[in-house]
């Protein structure tokens, strides 16, 4: 008995290291970017990612009647469709209008869904992050050294039968927890 409880945590173990992937960024310079600081990392997103995001949301809300299941970002769970497409004409409209100025995010500060400022497109930026971390196209700069990281992992949590991501530092520390942003939308989803 010993030996196959031995076994089954050896399988286990490695059914786990097997789940986690190693990305490296992509190595090019980003010649306008949006800085976003979380606590232990500065990211660094091409803003030419985030026009493509915005230009393909532009299609797609449409289609979806501004259906807030557009979103997994749990900022937009309350949102009739109405207010959908009041709050991304007001972030489209802050978009086109500062995409010569630089865009600087921090976790460290609140801000509120409905800002009139910038702030009004984080949600949609919180939306992509994962897409770009998994596909190697954010700069990531750790926050403890001042340096940028050539690689970092990728890992799944499984919360309440569904599976997000996680992105680590190379020491292991949490550089992007997918669930903070969007796990609501497990209790919501029938909503």
């Amino acid at each position: 008995m010993k030996k196959l409880i031995i076994f089954a945590a050896l399988l286990g173990g490695a059914f786990h290291a097997s789940a986690q992937s190693t990305i490296i960024p992509h190595e090019y310079e980003k010649k306008d970017s949006v800085f976003y600081q979380v606590p232990n990392a500065v990211l660094i997103i091409d803003k030419l990612d985030i026009e493509d995001y915005f230009k393909n949301l532009d299609t797609l809300l449409v289609q979806k009647a501004y259906n807030k299941t557009v979103f997994r970002n749990i900022q937009f769970s309350p949102l009739s469709p109405e207010e959908v497409q009041r709050h991304y004409s007001l972030a489209s409209k802050f978009w086109t209008a500062s995409k010569a100025n630089p865009l600087s995010y921090s976790t460290d500060k609140i801000t509120l869904f409905w800002n009139d400022n910038e702030g009004i497109i984080l949600p949609y930026i919180d939306e992509i992050i994962p897409d770009l971390l998994e596909a190697g196209k954010v700069q990531v700069v750790d926050r403890s050294t001042n340096k940028r990281v050539k690689l970092y992992k990728l890992d799944y949590e499984d919360v309440n039968g569904k599976s997000f991501r996680i992105f680590k530092l190379e020491k292991g520390k949490i550089l992007w927890r997918e669930s903070e942003v969007f796990i609501e939308q497990v209790y919501n989803a029938g909503r």
